[in-house]
């Protein structure tokens, strides 16, 4: 059966469930190494642009993955409305968003730099911690937390 809807709609209640990934729970970083390891395979061979954010718990356990946008070949619009929802959802203290070069150049251009502090900003506005902004290529990365001073956190093992 297929149902055909048209018009406007009003909608007086929705509920919104998240139900936690289990495949990648057990899945701790401590590095950003650690990160493109974990994304690498996701994302290296991705013919455009995809942005995927990695939701925490506070033992740094991945509590969620998601793919947030998926752009053109050489761009990916990034929402902080749309990253932070999930980590409102999943109660996630701290995130890591990364985003894959087709090209295989790691580096960030200008708007990987504005992306990366509005994103960071935002973050501490909403007491969620933005632990890196990344990029990743088949064969090597972008650390923001490495690179650059505003985002120079360190993960640690376990919460402590």
């Amino acid at each position: 059966m297929q149902l055909e809807l048209s018009g406007n709609f009003k909608v007086q209640e929705l509920e919104l469930k998240f139900k936690p990934n289990r495949n990648h729970s057990q899945v701790t970083v401590t590095s950003p190494k650690n990160v493109w390891e974990f994304l690498a395979p996701r994302l290296a061979d991705e013919p455009r642009e995809k942005c995927i954010g990695l939701y925490f718990n506070p033992t740094n356990e991945v509590a969620a993955l998601e793919v947030i946008s998926q752009g053109t070949s050489d761009a990916a619009m990034v929402s902080p409305r749309e990253v932070f929802k999930t980590a409102f959802l999943t109660n996630a203290p701290a995130i890591i968003i990364a985003h894959n070069h087709p090209s295989g150049n790691p580096n960030p251009s200008d708007n990987d730099k504005t992306v990366a502090r509005v994103l960071k900003k935002a973050g501490k506005l909403l007491d969620i911690n933005v632990l890196d902004f990344m990029i990743i290529t088949h064969d090597r990365y972008y650390s923001f937390m490495e690179s650059e001073p505003d985002f120079n956190i360190e993960l640690k093992k376990g919460g402590e």
